[in-house]
């Protein structure tokens, strides 16, 4: 394998779910701070946010003091749907009405026969008069109890009657919809796209326009100023559950874009087919889906609900409404992606660590989905580094040496050639959050408490210490010329 250099193509892949984009966050602060040259930014899963700010130089709107991974909590990216509130409400106060009576005369138990007692000894027979009028309070109060009981289910059913009528004559095509999922993503999907705004907007100073103006204006910030420092190609994943399979969102200058197209066909192929199962983001009318295809790395399946997406016409999927969600489902970590666009050497991150140890928290739903998507994130990651590495020992094997000093090998049956990857993957030792932790978690062991804010200087100690340090701050000097004058040496005092 190649050593490492800032001359050739670099990628920077981002896998994982959930609190991973806190991890990402710290790696990409560490990557900008001490200068790495990178080329593309590949996201998968919550991964998708990190290369989009990362591939337009918007690294502090990521990991900074009011960046997008400052304070985050579980309200701040989900809540129940509006109807689940509601329903919640009216049944706490019908099942409030009804523990009314227990209450009170707990409360009469508690405070009034201590006193009654006193009142007696002081004035015999006092006691029983005066409570003699309570007696026929439950014929005169039944009527109102039972309809104060029955009022709050009244208004729920009378409210699902209408909720579903109005449904049935707006939206008929569309209802079941409505029963998928119990969370909605709203906060997350208006933190995003007040975050995103905050980098594609340039000088103007409006408030975030709608979803498809956003993607557009991102697309356009990111194409006039690639080359420039600080922005980078990008490739976005997100699973389809249309096709099955992986759908990556692709924006590459136009010499990567045509052997991205190569890499990715099978058999011959017409210049005007596109990107074979990808999507252009600079062809016209895919600019919209940026933000379609960002937001879909907050949706961990099988939590909150996919994201719905109506494709244009004249491309890929033409006038289809596809579902989409985050790319772990798929499977895949982004490496291949990179691959295809070219890339010499990448750098993979991930939370998930080496060698898995149990989460701290493992009863209850949020504990299921947590280890489900743990699971999907590690076996994508281990799955594409083991194919990665194959690749490499395959090329070494079988290649030859090429022009820039590496090897390649020519597939002779689909015409494909395979070049040497230098690998490095930035990793924790051991995982601090589950997926789903948005609120942190305290350690039952040490009772040590962890937040994302914690994951994020993780990441940014583990970049410097897998990466930074080892690899970049080994590079030699370049060497002086013969006959130069020799660099002055700092003298210490």
């Amino acid at each position: 394998m190649r050593e490492y250099s800032p001359r050739r193509r670099t990628a920077l892949v981002l896998t994982g779910s959930g609190t991973s984009g806190a991890y990402h966050a710290g790696v990409l602060k560490a990557l900008d701070e001490s200068g790495v040259k990178l080329d593309l930014v590949v996201g998968a899963g919550v991964g998708a946010v990190g290369a989009a700010f990362g591939a337009a130089a918007g690294g502090p709107g990521l990991y900074g003091e009011r960046g997008f991974w400052a304070d985050v909590s579980w309200d701040a990216f989900f809540r129940l749907r509006p109807a689940a509130r509601i329903a919640i409400l009216l049944l706490a106060c019908s099942f409030g009405v009804f523990l009314l009576p227990v209450m009170l005369a707990v409360a009469g138990a508690v405070v009034l026969f201590p006193l009654a007692l006193i009142l007696d000894l002081v004035w015999p027979g006092l006691a029983g008069r005066a409570a003699a009028p309570l007696l026929g309070a439950p014929s005169v109060l039944r009527a109102p109890y039972l309809a104060s009981l029955s009022l709050p289910i009244f208004l729920l059913c009378a409210a699902g009657v209408l909720g579903l009528l109005r449904l049935w004559i707006t939206q008929r095509r569309h209802l079941a919809e409505s029963f998928e999922w119990l969370l909605d993503p709203g906060p997350a999907r208006g933190r995003l796209r007040e975050a995103l705004w905050e980098i594609a907007r340039g000088p103007a100073s409006s408030r975030a326009p709608s979803e498809a103006e956003l993607g557009r204006k991102y697309v356009s910030l990111l194409s006039e100023n690639l080359g420039q420092p600080g922005f980078r190609e990008l490739i976005l994943r997100a699973a389809d559950l249309e096709t099955g399979g992986p759908l990556p969102f692709v924006l590459l200058d136009d010499a990567h874009r045509s052997s991205f197209a190569s890499a990715r066909a099978r058999g011959p192929r017409s210049r005007l087919d596109g990107l074979p199962n990808a999507v252009d983001l600079r062809a016209p009318g895919y600019d919209a889906l940026v933000f379609d295809a960002v937001m879909t790395g907050l949706l961990a399946p099988g939590v909150v609900p996919v994201r719905r997406v109506s494709f244009p016409k004249g491309g890929i999927f033409a006038g289809e409404s596809h579902r989409l969600t985050e790319s772990g489902l798929a499977g895949g970590s982004g490496l291949s992606e990179a691959i295809a666009a070219g890339a010499e050497q990448i750098l993979l991150v991930t939370a998930a660590p080496e060698e898995a140890r149990p989460l701290s928290r493992r009863r209850g739903p949020r504990a299921l989905a947590d280890g489900v998507l743990a699971t999907l994130e590690r076996q994508a990651v281990e799955v594409d580094l083991r194919a990665t590495e194959r690749i490499n020992r395959m090329v070494e094997t079988l290649g030859h040496r090429t022009d820039d000093g590496g090897r390649g090998w020519q597939d002779p049956e689909t015409g494909r050639v395979y070049r040497s990857v230098a690998l490095y993957v930035i990793r924790p030792d051991r995982r601090l959050l589950a997926p789903l932790d948005l609120d942190g978690s305290e350690d039952p062991a040490t009772e040590v408490r962890t937040t994302t804010a914690d994951l994020l200087e993780l990441g940014y100690r583990d970049a410097y210490r897998l990466f930074v340090e080892p690899v970049v701050g080994a590079i030699p000097e370049p060497k002086a010329p013969a006959g130069a004058e020799p660099r002055p040496q700092a003298v210490e005092l």
